[in-house]
């Protein structure tokens, strides 16, 4: 059976395939030439960076302790704020045979390090530890509450500002307090490049993941 002797709806079905596949392969080569800016986007989305001003704590995250402490340290050295503020982490099975420290004092040991005098450290201790930016967040309200805390800045990884930001601000609802969000970068890649190495992939995709996931739990 040749194209005359289809019916008229599938003559146009037929002659309609042509133009559908050049449209698919234009959009196809169009993302491919626009891959940099789309992707970079997508990177770009996960950070959100204020600008800083002076507040009464800096409230320093656990984990990636190869950067956030560090960055709280800096953030601390330019008297950005007086103290910072840590929640006490969930033992790992690993700590608890005596292998590994608390990641918890890690990030302290780390800021005395850079120069954090030991009395401008405060390690909020937590029954069973913290597990989760949600939990750390509830940590957080309370001694917001309980020491009349007016700013804070909430030093996190980069790609994890957005989802932290959200998480706080939800936990803080009510209360008369101004969180700004400090992004503590690596220096293994950023928003312009994260999909050109594993542990950048990784991260963003995981990002996006647990963000979908907070967004909606505790919608």
């Amino acid at each position: 059976m040749n194209v005359k002797e289809l019916s008229h709806p599938a003559r146009r079905r037929a002659a309609a395939w042509p133009t559908v596949l050049l449209l698919f392969l234009t959009l196809c080569l169009l993302a491919y030439a626009l891959r940099v800016p789309l992707l970079t986007g997508v990177g770009r989305y996960l950070i959100v960076e204020d600008e800083l001003q002076e507040a009464d704590i800096l409230f320093l995250l656990n984990g990636d302790f190869n950067t956030r402490p560090f960055y709280a340290a800096e953030l601390y050295a330019r008297g950005l704020a007086p103290r910072i503020v840590i929640a006490r982490a969930e033992a790992s099975p690993a700590e608890r045979l005596g292998l590994l420290p608390n990641e918890t004092d890690l990030s302290v040991a780390i800021l005395e390090r850079q120069g954090v005098p030991p009395t401008a450290i405060t390690v909020l201790p937590v029954p069973g530890g913290v597990t989760s930016t949600y939990d750390e967040a509830v940590v957080l309200r309370a001694y917001v509450e309980a020491n009349d805390i007016q700013r804070l800045i909430l030093v996190t990884s980069a790609f994890h500002t957005r989802r932290a930001g959200w998480i706080v601000r939800q936990a803080l609802h009510g209360l008369d307090v101004t969180v700004q969000l400090a992004a503590a970068r690596t220096p293994d890649y950023d928003e312009t490049n994260w999909w050109q190495s594993e542990a950048g992939q990784i991260n963003v995709n995981n990002e996006y993941i647990k963000l979908m996931y907070y967004l909606l739990k505790y919608r």
